[in-house]
């Protein structure tokens, strides 16, 4: 089932390494853990600059507003190579933003979200 939104941001490796210990320390004292928001943190701006490109963010918009039935079809609607194309798609996927659906030999993105939020700390 495809979730609503999904929060990005910047989050220290140290402060994400914080809160993991901090919810394992109230799971072994038998307290309950409230659920957390589905999230993608970059441990640096960098990080985010370098996973979340232009092309990147238009193939997401492509993929919601045509519904590519494959990769292919992808490349071709965003006049873009299919082997960036292909390589753009498997970052996404890495990323959790997108999946693949098999059909025979097809392939076909579609996006794990209808909304992205970005909250940058200043």
């Amino acid at each position: 089932m495809k979730a609503k939104k999904v929060a990005m941001g910047i989050k220290s490796l140290r402060d994400g390494l914080k809160d993991f210990s901090d919810t394992f320390k109230a799971i072994q004292n038998g307290e309950n853990v409230k659920p957390q928001p589905e999230g993608i943190y970059f441990t640096d701006f960098e990080a985010f600059r370098k996973a979340m490109t232009p092309q990147r963010f238009a193939l997401l918009k492509l993929i919601r507003e045509k519904n590519p039935g494959s990769i292919s079809g992808l490349a071709e609607i965003s006049a873009r190579n299919i082997k960036n194309v292909s390589d753009d798609v498997k970052a996404l996927v890495g990323l959790g933003l997108v999946e693949i659906s098999q059909t025979g030999k097809n392939r076909a993105p579609y996006l794990r979200y209808e909304k992205i939020t970005v909250e940058l700390a200043v």
